[in-house]
């Protein structure tokens, strides 16, 4: 089992969550000096405006809080491996030191750890746990409540109860999947409520504008500055409860411009970048002081119409055009073989041997539009934006023009230069087609298939709707593993092949650019997309 100095380094290093981390017994960091090898610099795209873990404001959030919040449990990194995401029922204690659970597994008696402090000496006790949660229900959209609790069937009117100071316990209305896993995903850490509640004002009771630039976790490190969406600096917390990490300090930076994260890289300036640019992969590769690093992962790279369009929301119209989409030739044009074509209802990486949700087929799909009552095709517009998928957009989306003129679909790009503006638009289904991601945050096909299409999930962001669809769903959320849970999955994959809400087009593994130095990755389970 992997040792817990390595999770020490796993949360500051996580560029992402999804790909892996840094074993704490990395060499030569680039530098000369003792003082330089203790310390990890890392380039990413984007640096966060600001770390309060209850504001989502991109994947970046969730990677750097990480590195200064523990949960109730933590993932079994042992169980990483070059081709699967860590399951959800890999997990070990973390904050609590162990739990029971009543027969229908609803009720969850955990037991905290004792002398566990922050880096302000406070202990951490059964109200630092009731505190969080009840931050985290205080806003019924957070990614906590809506995305995370909701699905995971936790009890919203009474999620946590205090026993003693040291037992809590944690209650669902049905039994749950994931009603474990989503502990120890990242941004469900626990806080210090003793130290927030003397930044808290009555205008701010869960104290959101100090934890907006303050760390308050139980984590590893601590956070020593943030300089909004350019750098952020982080140390170590001298009274981390496990073993103390390798790295002594973390230097995070904002370099938007790929070429510059790969130049800083190789020229040994900084550990590791995230997002290195795909046509400069293989010059990493063959630098002999660098190296890439791919990890397994959930991620996927999406087509998503609209359901409100109404040409587009015919399920056979959305069959043909996304029967005529060349996936193979996207992946080896623009992602040159790094990213496997998608062809599955959920990623492949959490579920293996699934029925394709459709087969390249052009020929049959100029038919399937005829059928439809399109005999002289349609037109619409594809909005893209550079921040997500990621620069190359534009590429993909020329190649899905150019295959969708061939049966007769006449499309137009649109570039939405700000990210936000962007993002609003896909958040208000405005758009009648666009190129997004997703990154389900629990490796579990049900939760995937309720996050991005479940009526009711805030991340369902192409407005399918479906009640029977919501109700197999939920279903096969609140059944353990086994052969009656992969029935209900079946059911309700099979309604997202007749609907084809989503078209995915690759799955997209996790790769950083590295210092070749700097060893031994060891994988973590996927997160969420949200906004």
């Amino acid at each position: 089992m992997r040792s817990r100095k390595a999770r020490g380094l796993a949360v500051a290093a996580a560029v992402a969550l999804t790909a892996g981390v840094l074993a704490a017994c990395g060499g030569d960091s680039g530098g000369s000096s003792s003082e330089r090898d203790k310390t990890l610099v890392m380039a990413w795209s984007v640096v966060p405006p600001q770390l309060d873990p209850m504001v989502y404001t991109g994947n970046t959030v969730v990677y750097a809080t990480d590195a200064t919040l523990s949960g109730l449990l933590e993932y079994d990194y042992s169980k990483a491996s070059d081709d699967k995401v860590i399951a959800t029922d890999e997990l070990v204690p973390a904050l609590a030191e162990s739990f029971e659970t009543n027969e229908d597994r609803t009720e969850f008696t955990f037991k905290l750890r004792k002398g566990v402090k922050s880096q302000y000496g406070n202990e951490m006790t059964a109200d630092d746990v009731l505190w969080t949660f009840e931050r985290f229900l205080s806003e019924p959209t957070s990614i906590q409540a809506g995305a995370l609790m909701t699905p995971a069937n936790v009890d919203l009117e009474n999620a946590v109860e205090k026993i003693d100071d040291y037992t809590v316990k944690y209650n669902l209305t049905a039994p749950s999947s994931i009603g474990l896993s989503i502990l120890a995903y990242p941004l469900m850490g626990i806080l210090d409520s003793t130290e927030a509640a003397a930044h808290a004002t009555d205008d701010d009771p869960y104290a959101g504008e100090w934890l907006a630039t303050n760390s308050a976790g139980f984590g590893p490190y601590k956070l020593d500055s943030l300089k909004p969406g350019e750098e952020i600096r982080l140390s170590l917390n001298e009274n981390y409860w496990d073993e103390t990490p390798y790295f002594e300090d973390v230097v995070i930076r904002s370099v938007p411009d790929g070429g510059n994260r790969a130049q800083l890289l190789m020229s040994g300036e900084v550990d590791l970048i995230a997002e290195p640019p795909i046509d400069q992969l293989k010059k990493i590769d063959e630098n002999g002081s660098t190296t890439v690093n791919v990890q397994p992962d959930a991620n996927r790279h999406n087509f998503n119409l609209s359901m409100k369009d109404p040409d587009l929301k015919k399920p056979q119209v959305r069959r043909a055009i996304n029967m005529a989409i060349n996936r193979d030739a996207i992946v080896e044009s623009v992602y040159q073989g790094y990213a496997n074509a998608a062809w599955t209802p959920v990623p492949s990486s959490m579920m293996a041997d699934q029925e394709p949700m459709i087969e390249y087929d052009p020929a049959q799909a100029k038919q399937l539009l005829s059928d439809a009552g399109y005999p002289d095709g349609l037109k619409f517009e594809i909005s893209i934006s550079s921040e997500r998928p990621g620069p190359y957009a534009e590429n993909i989306a020329r190649l899905i023009q150019s295959d969708l003129k061939e049966i007769g679909v006449e499309v137009t790009i649109k570039n939405i230069p700000s990210p936000a503006d962007f993002e609003e638009a896909v958040s208000q289904q405005s758009l009648q087609a666009y190129l997004y991601t997703d990154r389900p945050s629990q490796p579990d096909p049900g939760f995937s298939m309720f996050l991005y299409n479940a009526s009711g999930s805030v991340l369902n962001k192409v407005g399918f709707s479906d009640p029977e669809f919501d109700a197999v769903v939920a279903r096969a959320l609140q059944l353990d593993l086994g052969a009656e849970r992969d029935e209900v999955v079946e059911e309700a994959l099979g309604m997202l092949r007749d609907n084809q809400p989503i078209f995915s087009l690759v799955e997209m593994p996790d790769i950083t650019g590295e210092a070749a130095a700097l060893e031994g990755r060891i994988g973590l389970p996927p997160v969420v997309s949200r906004s």
